[in-house]
């Protein structure tokens, strides 16, 4: 039984300025302070100046909230597992930074949280009349497809497998072997809490290309979500926990 005590929000930036420093203030007006341990952002070596520039803005700021960033030493995403071992919260969200999503969600993530905390609470796309924004009809509908199978495969009644925006108990993320640094490992934050059985509540969010930064998703990839998927189906319970 999991109990909430504050929660360790991650992000991570390679090219967003303008987008992070947005997405910081969102949080810092909107949340309880109290609710929230820190703000945390990853960074690669790759990371433009401007970038770690505004990083270290946000972090020089006197605030009663820790913000902070830490250069990656996993590549790709893989900045997300190093987080979630040094996260001071009890639970953690995990939320882009190029402001592609509702950040209206995080406040209602939290409350949430608090009042089941050992319950998911994940953002859909696909909930309800959901809007893309200036989103590619091709990717549009190669996302929906995938959602549809997932769907299938794992026979869930989830709607978005591929997010990277959600709030989880913190020992549960630590708990988990994740083995993914690529966009693959956003998949493997829904795929195994759904092979655990872990309860999971989505809630709806429109989404919209980002405005700033260039994303390293690419069609490349597919392949290697569907090798994913495939894997952590079929993998043996006892091997998605550490």
């Amino acid at each position: 039984m999991n109990e909430f005590s504050g929660v360790s929000i991650i992000t991570g930036a390679v090219t967003e300025t303008d987008s992070l420093r947005r997405t910081v203030e969102f949080i810092l007006e909107n949340c309880n302070h109290e609710d929230i341990a820190e703000i945390v952002i990853g960074y690669p070596d790759r990371a433009t100046s401007e970038c770690v520039a505004v990083i270290n803005e946000l972090e020089a700021q006197p605030r009663d909230v820790r913000v902070w960033g830490f250069k990656q030493t996993r590549p790709k995403i893989g900045f997300l597992i190093e987080a979630f071992d040094f996260a001071k919260g009890s639970h953690i969200i995990t939320v882009d930074s190029d402001m592609a999503l509702d950040l209206e969600l995080i406040p209602q993530m939290i409350e949430g949280a608090k009042k089941e905390p050992d319950t998911i609470f994940s953002a859909s796309r696909w909930m309800g009349g959901n809007k893309f924004e200036g989103y590619n009809k091709l990717k549009k509908l190669l996302n929906f497809s995938a959602q549809k199978f997932l769907a299938v495969l794992y026979q869930s009644k989830l709607t978005d497998f591929t997010i990277p925006f959600q709030i989880a108990p913190t020992q549960l993320l630590r708990s988990i072997n994740f083995e993914e640094t690529s966009f693959a490992l956003f998949m493997e934050l829904v795929l195994k809490p759904v092979r655990l059985g872990c309860k999971i509540k989505e809630l709806p969010s429109d989404c919209r290309e980002r405005t700033q930064g260039k994303s390293s998703n690419s069609f490349a990839t597919i392949p290697l979500y569907l090798k994913t998927a495939l894997h952590i189906r079929f993998m043996p319970k006892d091997k998605i926990l550490k």
